[in-house]
């Protein structure tokens, strides 16, 4: 798993390292929590890389698509490689509302075996709140 991150993550960095005009930066903090994402996303190719930011910057990476959900409108999806964090016990996704907005929502979930996903928490996020200091609080992966 963490071979097949890695490869799609170089292969959607090369896909985000377009023109300027194409790809796009934005800072989110997740609401109560001390952790967010840096995103840099490409729309014409509806694609995404997000790096950890808060508490958790420098300990994980991610690569994600831009995409319609019936139930749910638009949203990012990642796959969140925390082997940074010690997490390589688990596989994480990520799902951020998108057009980033504050206010918008995200969920994550984790996996073990692959197969069976289980939800972690969902909340609300706030756009360029990637810079202050939370501390105190815990990051969205450590409410499992």
């Amino acid at each position: 798993m963490k071979n097949l991150l890695l490869a799609g993550a170089t292969m959607l960095a090369m896909c985000c390292a377009g023109s300027s005009a194409q790809a796009a930066a934005v800072s989110i903090a997740f609401d109560g929590l001390c952790d967010g994402m840096d995103i840099t996303m490409n729309t014409p190719n509806r694609a995404a890389l997000e790096l950890g930011n808060g508490c958790d910057v420098g300990a994980h990476f991610g690569i994600g698509t831009i995409s319609r959900f019936k139930d749910r409108g638009r949203a990012i999806t990642f796959a969140v490689n925390l082997s940074g964090k010690g997490g390589s016990g688990y596989q994480y996704v990520y799902v951020v509302d998108y057009p980033l907005v504050t206010g918008g929502t995200w969920s994550n979930f984790y996996t073990q075996d692959g197969v069976t996903m289980s939800r972690i928490s969902t909340g609300t996020y706030t756009v360029g709140g990637g810079d202050k200091s939370r501390n105190g609080l815990k990051s969205s992966t450590d409410l499992h």
